[in-house]
């Protein structure tokens, strides 16, 4: 099965060490303290129980949780092994969050702090027992805020995902692989001139948010070793009508092979929201190579256009695709909801010129497309779910002069049935 390459972590870190003892002195949810007498500590999270049905067998970035899109036929014209039904249930996601404010002020910034962890774990473990539900870090961060500047320090969500317009669907993918999916070790820098958001953040790739492995340099070890961070930039708008909207880009640079050349990757976004108390719709389309936020693309190395095998820059290129999606939803205690996705697979802008090593995901396959209609029933602290996704996987047979899937077809259907109980707290 494809999936996001995982690596080993202690299944009690620091950090799960100190969470627990936080909670072990706590009397209550919260703790507010006189400012005088040192910080406040509060504590959240959710309890979440899935429960999946699939219809065949699918490609998942952790277990068969984390839904991308269906495997492809193991023999269209014959029996196919991998249309077989699946029914699993998982805890792994349910959550916990530790704010913390009241801290003295910074350089006359307000400062506070935030941790969250949940049991998803380092990535896929389908094959290793004993590596399910690790307790590890999700965010960590530190903010210091200004009147109109705020810098962050930490893990946070990157901002392709984009926290003000994602999709809210029952699944955990939260849209992807049309959304991009990816938190990073980052600095932030906010400027926010009225309602005017420009963002700019050098970034990181962490766990399993990174580039395929290339001649077993995995995708960490080929950003590190090009000595160069990720850059995002982003113009956002946020009104105060409940309108938000932005648009932004992302660029990172590799080095594969140590003795070998960097080069650059990149993708762009657009996006846009809109919330009242009682609808909000979203949308956003993304173009460029994204494999370290959880989606198909990555990078090719065309040994035809490097013949002293030095692994030059002009021999690498990245894998293009270009994936939207729309989401509404209904707000309350009974809140319907509807999810679409759309990705196409480009290839490369440049032909192919000899034999080639991909770093990729699934790179025959052509397109994919969702519909994922939803119904979440709230009362009090618990949430009742209901999800169906229809996640429709065109396969190639061949790839052309730009690595992009063409040929003759074969569409692959997966049905999921998601029923899921959230308890907040």
């Amino acid at each position: 099965m494809d999936a996001i390459e995982k690596q080993t972590l202690p299944s009690w870190g620091g950090f799960g060490s100190f969470l627990i003892a936080v909670l072990l002195l706590m009397p209550g949810a919260a703790v507010a303290q006189e400012a005088d007498e040192g910080p406040t500590f509060e504590v959240n999270g959710f309890i979440k129980s899935e429960y999946l049905y699939d219809t065949r067998q699918v490609v998942t970035a952790r277990n068969e949780d984390f839904l991308l899109y269906p495997v492809e036929d193991a023999d269209p014209d014959g029996d196919d092994a991998t249309d077989t039904d699946n029914l699993s249930g998982f805890q792994l996601f349910s959550r916990i969050s530790l704010g913390i404010s009241d801290l003295p002020e910074a350089l006359g910034a307000d400062v506070t702090g935030y941790m969250e962890a949940d049991f998803f774990g380092p990535g896929t473990v389908t094959d290793d027992v004993g590596q399910e539900n690790i307790f590890r870090l999700r965010r960590a961060f530190a903010n210091m805020v200004w009147e109109n500047r705020e810098v962050k320090f930490g893990l946070e969500w990157s901002p392709l995902f984009t926290l003000g317009a994602y999709p809210h669907t029952v699944a955990t993918e939260a849209g992807a692989p049309y959304n991009p999916f990816g938190r990073q070790p980052m600095v932030k820098f906010t400027l926010k001139p009225g309602n005017f958001r420009l963002v700019g953040i050098t970034s990181w790739q962490f766990d399993a948010f990174r580039e395929a492995d290339f001649q077993g340099t995995n995708g960490l070890d080929q950003q590190q070793q090009s000595a160069l961070p990720g850059l995002h930039g982003h113009v956002q708008y946020d009104g105060d009508n409940g309108f938000f909207a932005g648009a932004g880009g992302y660029v990172r640079w590799l080095r594969p092979v140590a003795t070998g050349e960097r080069f650059p990757l990149g993708a762009g976004t657009a996006y846009i929201a809109y919330s009242t108390d009682a609808v909000a719709v979203r949308a956003k389309g993304i173009y460029g190579s994204t494999r370290d936020h959880v989606m198909p693309g990555g990078y090719i190395y065309d040994a035809g256009a490097d013949p002293n095998g030095d692994f030059v820059s002009d021999a690498f290129s990245q894998l293009n695709t270009a994936s939207g999606w729309f989401e509404i939803e209904k707000k309350g205690t009974v809140a319907p909801g509807l999810f679409l996705g759309y990705l196409a697979a480009l290839g490369s802008s440049e032909t192919v010129q000899g034999s080639v090593i991909d770093a990729t995901r699934s790179p025959d396959l052509k397109r994919v497309f969702d519909i994922s209609p939803r119904l979440a029933l709230n009362y009090g602290a618990m949430r009742f779910a209901f999800e169906m996704q229809f996640t429709n996987a065109t396969y190639a047979a061949a790839l052309d002069e730009n690595y992009a899937p063409s040929g003759d077809t074969d569409d692959v259907l997966n049905v999921r049935s998601n029923f899921t109980v959230f308890l907040f707290f």
